[in-house]
């Protein structure tokens, strides 16, 4: 039988397999704990990009500038930054 495909953050493409993985700890909200507010609701396009660049950097060991453009590069392609192309 195939696994369940666990659901991915829709800022970020994250993916929230666990309770704490999700906006708020709810396992209804569209976007991680990174990405979305207690709320389970987006958090500004800056904040997002600079917790995302900041995990590249950490993870990665990216220059923080080549950090900070590869985090635009792929949020622009997220379903909740669509608007922003």
């Amino acid at each position: 039988m195939p696994e369940a495909l666990c659901p991915s953050c829709g800022s970020c493409g994250f993916p929230m397999r666990a309770p704490a993985d999700f906006a708020g700890g709810r396992i209804d909200a569209a976007y991680c704990s990174s990405c979305g507010d207690e709320a389970g609701q987006l958090r500004p396009y800056d904040e997002v990009l600079q917790v995302n660049a900041d995990y590249l950097v950490r993870q990665q060991g990216l220059d923080p500038g080549a950090a900070r453009e590869l985090a635009g590069a792929l949020l622009a392609g997220m379903p909740a930054w669509k608007h922003r192309a």
